[in-house]
């Protein structure tokens, strides 16, 4: 264990390097002052008692106290440099460390985002965090175990005018001497290293049980709020964000973390104690001269105080670098998606997909969410798919956008399997519009073009075409509203629908040679939605277009429908064609849908069902 912990904090401090190089040289000079300050006054003692025993005048001693003076200065300012220079660049190194990662979530392709393994150290990353982790706890330790290393080895250094003089060992309190300092500080260090063995495994304890409090800390949002109180469900929440786990996992750490530090103080004065005692002896056996005495003392207390430093911060660093090795790992994941190489030609916004005999499953399932899939999305051709839920429509749309890979088959563009292309290249052909889109907490117009700088007259337009129109017309601030009240007190609550209508001006906005509808309109009424994918149809012109909907009737309008049942493709057709096949799944969804819409105009709703 020790080994893996030195490579893995090497690993770390190589990282810290790459990013700052100045925060850890920083910290190395605060660490040099912090072992050297204490012992110039020691020296300065030892110097003074030896000079005044062998008479020396006040001018040689003054000389040495302006020495030892403008030592001590040069130190302090060295110190208070390096701390207040460091400060900044520590910071700066954690903010790095910290993009480096938000970099790689953005980055990485969407089959390693969604994988099992990414979402579980995603947690382990908050978790740590949350009890201390990364560069800015990182730096610091290391600094105090360099403080702690160059104070052990000081302190060694004054003492060996003492310990070289051979008449110092010739009596048997010297090497006894010797074993009980060694036995005392092995004694504290071991104490420090069970704390931290245990305290590891206490939180990985805790880690397991408390994935409920962590989900909640980390997911709520005012949002929740409405369901929460017409439910009465506070006393349930506030239950599981107490965090009871926590709660006797920080108790038994400050247990052991008492104990630890019981003992520690114990073995400190046991150890000045008995160095005191047998400086004193020796001195009066005549071993030891009054200044050696002094310097010998002081020596003893520094070495003791660097041990224990060292291992309170050897433990410290230990820890934060089994912390900090979820990120790591976290930015080496490899990509699940194969970059291709290969181009993607120049088009006029038509293209020609084909999908042959394609089977998917989801990493961690054994059944297939498509199943032997085989389909054409001719250049040009507008295309509806329908089926009830968990039918495969939507996996179907992630793999067209190379989202994620099949597993057996080929997705072809223009008779090229998509897997040779370059990624980014391929994934600038589609313009999508998913059934479960967001939107930033951001202005109107940065959030239909996704960038910040964008063609405003542009934007309107789409807005327009979307429908979205009159709801700008009322916006003050026009482009600049921003949308919702989580980062501008003056933000913009927007409804289902009109969020709909923004994500539906994105995709416009986008103007990419595919343009796929997954279901975007579910927050819209049935006349409505007709009212959208009518007149998107229009918008569209030339492009390849899918559309995606529960309700058949917003499909009529399309050159073929593609039907979709438990993961297999089982009709496609026209409308008339499809509805001719009587005992086909579509007519018989058809049928259903509108014998329930006149039922629904008999009571006055209105209201489509949806396929479930």
């Amino acid at each position: 264990m020790k080994k893996n912990n030195r490579k893995l904090l090497r690993h770390c401090l190589t990282e810290i390097w790459k990013h700052e190089p100045q925060s850890l040289l920083m910290a190395g000079g605060l660490a040099v002052a912090d072992a050297l300050l204490p012992l110039v006054p020691a020296l300065l003692s030892w110097l003074f008692v030896e000079g005044l025993a062998r008479g020396e005048s006040f001018g040689r001693l003054a000389v040495t106290a302006g020495i030892g003076a403008a030592v001590l200065f040069v130190l302090n300012a060295l110190r208070g440099k390096m701390y207040h220079c460091g400060l900044p660049h520590t910071e700066d190194c954690n903010d790095r460390m910290e993009w480096e990662y938000s970099e790689k979530t953005m980055t990485m392709d969407y089959a390693s985002l969604d994988s099992q393994e990414a979402a579980y150290l995603r947690a382990k990353i908050r978790n740590d965090y949350n009890w201390g982790s990364g560069a800015y706890f990182m730096i610091p330790q290391f600094q105090r175990l360099c403080s702690a290393v160059l104070g052990i080895a000081a302190a060694a250094v004054m003492m060996l005018p003492v310990l070289s003089r051979g008449s110092f060992w010739l009596h048997w309190s010297s090497p006894l001497f010797l074993v009980f300092a060694v036995a005392l500080t092995g004694l504290s260090a071991r104490s420090q290293e069970q704390v931290f063995v245990r305290t590891e495994a206490l939180r990985e304890e805790y880690d397991k049980k408390s994935a409920r409090s962590d989900w909640l800390l980390e997911n709520l949002t005012y949002k929740e709020g409405k369901d929460i109180r017409i439910y009465r469900a506070q006393p349930m929440i506030l239950a599981a964000m107490r965090e009871t786990e926590r709660d006797r996992m920080v108790d038994g750490e400050s247990r052991m973390e008492g104990r630890a530090g019981a003992l520690d103080g114990a073995v400190s004065g046991l150890l000045m104690g008995g160095s005191y005692l047998f400086i004193v002896l020796r001195a009066l056996q005549g071993a030891l001269s009054a200044g050696s005495v002094v310097l010998f003392a002081s020596a003893i207390y520094r070495l003791c105080e660097s041990l224990k430093l060292f291992a309170r911060s050897r433990s410290e660093i230990y820890r934060n670098a089994r912390r900090m090795e979820s990120s790591l790992e976290y930015l080496e994941l490899p990509g699940l998606l194969p970059e291709g190489e290969r181009a993607v030609e120049q088009t006029d916004k038509a293209v020609d997909i084909e999908f042959r005999d394609v089977t998917f499953c989801y990493p961690g399932s054994k059944i297939p969410a498509l199943s032997h899939v085989s389909l054409h999305l001719r250049p040009g051709e507008k295309t509806a798919v329908v089926g009830r839920n968990g039918s495969g429509k939507t996996t179907m749309i992630k793999l067209l956008c190379r989202l994620y890979d099949p597993q057996e088959g080929q997705i072809l563009l223009n008779g090229k399997d998509i897997r040779e292309y370059r990624y980014e290249e391929y994934l600038r052909l589609f313009s999508v519009v998913f059934q479960d889109f967001f939107l930033l907490a951001a202005p109107l117009g940065e959030n239909v073009a996704a960038s910040r700088e964008y063609d405003q007259e542009r934007v309107r337009k789409c807005l327009e075409e979307a429908g979205f129109g009159p709801r700008l017309a009322r916006m003050e601030k026009g482009l600049k509203t921003e949308l919702y009240r989580v980062l501008a007190s003056d933000g913009v609550e927007i409804s289902g629908g009109e969020a709909q209508k923004i994500a539906l001006a994105r995709a416009l906005y986008k103007d990419s040679p595919v343009v796929i509808l997954d279901e975007p309109t579910a927050a819209l009424d049935p006349i409505s939605e007709y009212e959208v994918y009518s007149g998107f149809r229009g918008l569209v012109g030339q492009r390849t277009a899918v559309f995606i909907s529960h309700r058949l009737s917003s499909c009529r309008f399309c050159d073929r429908i593609l039907v979709f049942q438990d993961g297999k493709l089982v009709q496609e057709g026209t409308h008339e064609e499809l509805q001719a096949e009587r005992e086909g799944l579509y007519s018989r969804m058809w049928e259903a849908q509108a014998q329930y819409y006149q039922e629904e105009q008999e009571d006055g709703s209105g209201q489509l069902p949806a396929l479930e």
